[in-house]
């Protein structure tokens, strides 16, 4: 009998042995599982794997979640930017145009020119005008044009300066087509340099709903 007790306890002794080969780090804390490229195509936020296609959290190939900007989408890529069907509003703002017009007065009594921007988004069948404003440095907060994202990235802004006169306009700049780039949707704001008789021109770009 007490041979028979000696075997029994030995087995038992083997199985309990046996049975703590199914904890990786026995006597410690759980491990868990690092997200990163190997197992993640999506992004990782506290060591979660996301989709990685929300503006809220944004990424692929393991890489940290992105929040995007208020103006950008997650785009198919995985990627933050600017949507390309966003429909946006191009609005030149402020203008500084030179004291003379090659030499002579922009108006024969020597006044301010009246300076309004007349302009072209692609996709519109006709041209936009902000208001005239007779000053050296003109202001404006109406008057501009919209279009989509990728249509003003692709074929891009048309825009010229005029000073408005009785007989005839005359031109301060000619015509000038920029394309404008993500970075400059994310910035918003957008200058030119001097060109003609400006010497500067700043426009917005107003994201629509």
């Amino acid at each position: 009998m007490f041979r028979i007790a000696m075997v029994a306890a030995l087995a038992l002794s083997t199985l309990v042995g046996c049975g703590g080969d199914d904890d990786d780090n026995p006597g410690g804390p759980p491990q868990t599982v690092q997200c990163d490229a190997s197992n993640c195509a999506g992004c990782c936020f506290n060591n979660v794997c996301q989709t990685g296609t929300a503006a809220s959290a944004c990424g692929k190939a393991g890489a940290v979640c992105r929040t995007c900007g208020n103006a950008q989408v997650c785009k198919a890529d995985q990627t933050c930017g600017v949507d390309p069907e966003g429909v946006w509003r191009v609005q030149p703002v402020s203008a500084q145009v030179a004291a003379s017009n090659n030499g002579s007065a922009w108006d024969v009594d020597s006044s301010a020119p009246d300076v309004f921007v007349e302009m072209a988004c692609p996709g519109a069948t006709s041209a936009f005008s902000t208001p005239v404003v007779q000053s050296y440095t003109p202001t404006w907060t109406t008057g501009g044009c919209t279009a989509r994202a990728s249509q003003l990235m692709a074929e891009g802004w048309a825009f010229r300066l005029w000073d408005e006169d009785l007989a005839s306009n005359d031109t301060i700049t000619d015509v000038l087509v920029t394309r404008f780039t993500e970075q400059q949707f994310t910035a918003g704001t957008v200058s030119f340099g001097a060109s003609g008789g400006m010497t500067s021109l700043t426009v917005q770009l107003q994201k629509q709903p």
